[in-house]
Formats: structure tokens, C-alpha cells, sequence
């Protein structure tokens, strides 16, 4: 009998949480008049956690076919693209997964670039959560990369007509260790596509060798960082965008009884969003938006919370409803507690609590998007951005997933177009 994989069951755990949705009713017009207009190496995925192709697979299994993905891309130049569909949202896997690539194709940290987390250029991947981003996203870019390493070593071998095992990889070139003679990954490759499956078991370096992976090197973009050079998603502007915020209720599953507008719509410039029990505003600056958030006057209808000190013991009494086909792991049991307290010559008996700690990012909550009358983009800073894409966008805005890119921006390398009037939510 065939058992689902434990990361599997992790991924529909995390995502049968009951979460806030909303679901908008907007006309195309409607929706138009408020937001404005405006070498690849091929490797099979191990893993349902990172899927090849830039589609989502809405069924996953433990069955991955041999298809290839887009992780690689070495230009003419030589420069080096490797496309990881994980979040760098402060573990610094940006500079972990480059080394591991650096390692495999023999060059510098600093001659590789990441593209992470963008619905258009990287494969699926279900998320950055559950420490997977190195045992397993690690291992697929060092196997990509080690493929490509031999792969470049046999096309030199065949350019020369010279036995593979003379050749050695090293500084972006490949060296024939007898003659001397040498040429660039990039002269070999002309930016052309290198498409190999990877193979099952790829010659990658043994631990006990590495010169880069494994080894304390500086941050990738450190300096940016530090310097307060880094933009984050709160830090993008675009001409005539537009700045929305949303009124939030002082407590969970509140519904909105009464809104009165009247305040805030005697401020110039600004568009109301009133959708059931969701309220925001826009404007052409983020002052002008709050000041109309502030004039709003809201009525909520709200359930009892608990308070800290009640937070255990309702968490203990309220557990998540059980999910069809999901099975659930919030305790493992192994022997018996009865047995082994019977056999006790000593049994203690105590309870231990600890603080309530959930996931919260550092910067602020914004999302930045586009809508063209077909097609949206999305820059968000959120760990999941597939799953924005469906849920978010495709679910909530009624926008088919095909016509909607997201993207992780937490990198000052990505540029985005000059669209005209894009609505921020921070």
C-alpha cells in the first residue's frame, strides 16, 4: 500500500490552515476603473516540493516524471543564473544555495546569481517553510550544477577531441591538463541551451573537498543590507501608482456591522474599496491614505478572544478541525506512557508552557501590483508566493493564475517595468 511522503503531509497541513479570505466581487470595468492601467541545464524534480516548469501542478505525488526544468543558465559572457523558486527571508540561503552551486561548477560565490521566488522564471516550489530549503533544495542545485560541470567538460572534450578525464573544471574555464589549453563555460556554451536530465546518482563533491560550500563566507549583498541600500517590497514606487491600506478589525472573524464614509470621502483624491466585511482605501501618496483610513468609522461585530493567559488551554479545547485525506501529526506516539509509568520506581509529574510564537516577518506587510486589463503582477514578501499566486490572486481577485505572475522581492537585483498606477497595500 502506497503511503504519502511525510513532506507531503507537511505541505497539506500547512495548507488546510484556516486562514482570512475574501473574495472579491468586482465587474472587469469595476476592477479596471480601480486599479488603472497600466545555458539551460535540464533536472528532473526529486521532489514535490519544487516542481519543473513554471505551471502549478495541482496534484502532487511522490512520482515526479523526468521533465526539465530551467535551474541553470550560463550566458555568453559566462555569467551564471541559477532559478530556485525559495524565499530568502533572512536564513541567508541566498549565499548557502550559491555556494553549493559555486562548489559543483568550480567559480567564484560572486559569479553566481540567484533568481528567487518568481512565478514567471522559477519552478513551482510549495514553499519556504520547514527547514527543506537546504536538505532538499540544496541537494537539487548541486546536482544540477555537478551535471553541469561534466556536461561542460564533455563538450570540451568533444571540441578538442580530447579524453575527458584530462580535463579539469576550474575558475569558469575548462583546462586540458596536458596541453594547457583552456576555454570559457561561456565560449562553450554561446548562451545556448545545455538540456541534459540529470542523472540519478551525479558525481557532486564530497564534503571532505569543499573549498566553498560549508565555508564561512561574506553575505551575498551584505553590504546592502547594512547600508540600508536594500529595497524591500514597502520601498517600491512606480509613477502614478496609488497607495491602498486596509481597515483592520481589533479582533479575528470580526464581522462589520456599520461604516460610515463620509469623513474620509471629503478628502480629495481618494478611492473607497467597500466589499462586504472588507474596507480600504487609495490615494495617490501613502499620507493621503492615512489620513482616509483614520476617518473611517467602523462598526465591528466581535467574537470573544481569549486573552494570554487563556490562550493554552483554549488552544488545547479548540483544536483544527480534522481535513479529509490529511492525516494528522500533532503528536507522535511511541510505546506506551501507561506501561512505562506502571514500571516506574520514581514517577514526577509536572506541566511546562511556553509563549504563543507565530511567524511574522521583520519588514512590513505590502504587496505591490499591477493589473493591465489581462494580465497582473505581483511583488509581495510573502514565504509562498505559488500559492499567493492561486489563492490571492487567482481565488480572491477571480483572476485566472495563467495570467497572474507573483514575485518575492527582497532583492535590490530585480528590476521592475515602468507600470503606470499600481495600488501598494502596506
Amino acid at each position: 500500500m502506497n503511503q504519502t511522503p511525510e513532506f507531503l503531509i507537511e505541505d497539506e497541513q500547512h495548507d488546510s490552515i484556516r486562514r482570512l479570505a475574501h473574495v472579491f466581487h468586482l465587474e472587469r470595468r469595476d476592477f479596471l476603473k480601480l486599479l488603472g492601467g497600466g545555458v539551460l541545464v535540464g533536472i528532473s524534480a526529486s521532489s514535490p516540493a519544487q516542481e519543473s516548469g513554471g505551471a502549478h501542478r495541482q496534484n502532487s505525488d511522490d512520482n515526479i516524471p523526468d521533465a526539465l526544468a530551467a535551474w541553470i543558465h550560463i550566458a555568453e559572457d559566462g555569467a551564471i543564473t541559477v532559478n530556485t523558486g525559495k524565499v530568502e527571508i533572512g536564513q541567508n540561503i541566498r549565499t548557502s544555495l550559491a555556494q553549493q552551486v559555486a562548489e559543483e561548477l568550480r567559480v567564484p560565490i560572486s559569479a553566481i546569481q540567484l533568481v528567487m521566488a518568481d512565478t514567471a522564471l522559477t519552478p513551482f516550489d510549495a514553499g519556504t517553510f520547514g527547514s527543506r530549503t537546504t536538505p532538499i533544495m540544496g541537494h537539487q542545485l548541486r546536482s544540477a550544477a555537478a551535471t553541469a560541470r561534466e556536461l561542460l567538460i564533455e563538450m570540451a572534450g568533444q571540441r578538442w577531441h580530447a579524453d575527458a578525464a584530462t580535463l579539469s573544471a576550474a575558475d569558469g574555464k575548462i583546462t586540458n591538463t596536458k596541453t594547457q589549453r583552456s576555454i570559457s563555460y561561456g565560449e562553450l556554451t554561446k548562451g545556448q541551451q545545455l538540456a541534459k536530465a540529470i542523472a540519478a546518482d551525479p558525481a557532486v563533491t564530497p564534503a571532505k573537498d569543499w573549498k566553498i560550500a560549508g565555508e564561512s563566507v561574506a553575505k551575498v549583498d551584505g553590504r546592502a543590507f547594512i547600508t540600508g541600500r536594500h529595497r524591500y517590497t514597502s520601498d517600491l514606487t512606480c509613477p502614478g501608482m496609488l497607495y491602498g491600506k486596509v481597515l483592520r478589525p481589533s479582533a479575528f472573524h470580526a464581522t462589520l456591522i456599520s461604516l460610515d464614509c463620509s469623513a474620509a470621502e471629503k478628502i480629495p483624491d481618494i478611492q473607497l474599496v467597500h466589499d462586504g466585511d472588507f474596507v480600504a482605501v487609495a490615494a495617490p501618496d501613502e499620507y493621503t491614505a492615512t489620513r482616509a483610513l483614520n476617518a473611517l468609522r467602523a462598526q465591528w461585530k466581535i467574537t470573544p478572544q481569549p486573552s494570554e493567559s487563556e490562550l493554552y488551554n483554549y488552544l488545547r479545547k479548540n483544536p483544527e478541525p480534522a481535513v479529509k485525506g490529511v492525516r494528522r501529526r500533532d503528536r507522535q506516539v511511541s510505546g506506551s506512557i501507561e506501561q512505562g509509568l506502571a514500571s516506574a520506581d520514581k514517577t514526577l509529574a509536572q506541566t511546562y508552557t511556553v509563549a504563543y510564537i507565530a511567524h511574522v516577518p521583520l519588514e512590513p506587510r505590502a504587496a505591490l501590483a499591477e493589473w493591465n486589463g489581462n494580465d497582473s503582477a505581483y511583488a509581495t514578501n510573502w514565504r509562498k508566493h505559488y500559492a499567493f499566486r492561486l489563492n490571492a490572486c487567482a481565488s480572491s481577485c477571480q483572476i485566472p493564475a495563467q495570467h497572474t505572475v507573483a514575485n518575492t522581492w527582497v532583492t535590490p537585483r530585480l528590476k521592475l517595468p515602468a507600470w503606470p498606477k499600481l495600488p501598494v497595500n502596506r
